[in-house]
Formats: C-alpha cells, sequence, structure tokens
C-alpha cells in the first residue's frame, strides 16, 4: 500500500515534501541564529540593576 503512494524515485521527488524540506531547514537556521545572537550572554540580575540603578 505505501508503495503505491511514495514514487519510485523517492521522497523528495514530490515537489510539496521539497519546499516544506527547504522551509523546515531555512526555520530551523533562523531559530539557531535567533539563539545564538540572543541568548548567548547571560544577564547579570543584581539588586542594584532591579531597582533601576545601573553601574
Amino acid at each position: 500500500m505505501i508503495k503505491k503512494i511514495l514514487p519510485q524515485q523517492g521522497i523528495f521527488s514530490i515537489p510539496l515534501i521539497r519546499e516544506i524540506t527547504v522551509v523546515l531547514i531555512i526555520k530551523l537556521i533562523v531559530i539557531l541564529t535567533i539563539k545564538y545572537f540572543y541568548f548567548s550572554d547571560p544577564i547579570v540580575l543584581n539588586d542594584a540593576r532591579r531597582f533601576g540603578e545601573i553601574t
């Protein structure tokens, strides 16, 4: 049954599967880039900074 649905050349010969794969790879790259640039350095939260005194 499954062999009838899938094409003989492979699963990536279906255009929809190729588009979904490309979109998912691009989204993964964007998410990892955002994670690297925005969450790489931890923020120090001490009492002075909490009350608005930036030193």
